[in-house]
């Protein structure tokens, strides 16, 4: 598909694309159906460049700072800049989504703690033995 810019699409055009879009994703009801949607939608460096934006945002409301964001995500501050000024001057829905996800404990065991843990996650076929017994143990 060829990239559009956004001045290039009428206005009219754009606010009922959106429209259309807000309103597929508020019928989506489950994790399944969610996971789902987002990986027919989105290409994979869609999906990493979204969900490493919610990081950085988690990051923000952690207290840490931009010079340690940086370093931890290898990300400009610029990036960091921009997630900050969603975060806090946006519409409220960045924020409000963020909050509403760190009261759910499941999302945030979703990710890999270790390098180890990324691994094993990448390949389980060759870690199936050593998943199989991470899965035992919770």
């Amino acid at each position: 598909m060829a990239k559009r810019r956004v001045y290039e699409v009428d206005q009219n055009e754009r606010r009922k694309m959106l429209l259309d879009f807000f309103l597929m994703v508020s019928d989506i009801k489950t994790k399944k159906e969610a996971e789902n949607f987002f990986k027919d939608l989105l290409t994979p460096s869609e999906s990493l460049m979204i969900t490493r934006r919610i990081a950085i945002a988690k990051m923000l409301l952690g207290g840490w700072n931009f010079e340690v964001i940086s370093a931890k995500m290898k990300t400009g501050t610029n990036t960091i800049n921009s997630v900050n000024r969603w975060l806090f001057s946006g519409f409220g829905g960045y924020l409000n989504e963020i909050k509403k996800a760190k009261n759910k404990k499941d999302l945030s065991e979703n990710y890999p703690k270790s390098e180890w843990e990324k691994l094993k996650r990448k390949y389980p076929a060759h870690f199936l033995i050593a998943n199989l017994i991470d899965k035992f143990k919770k």
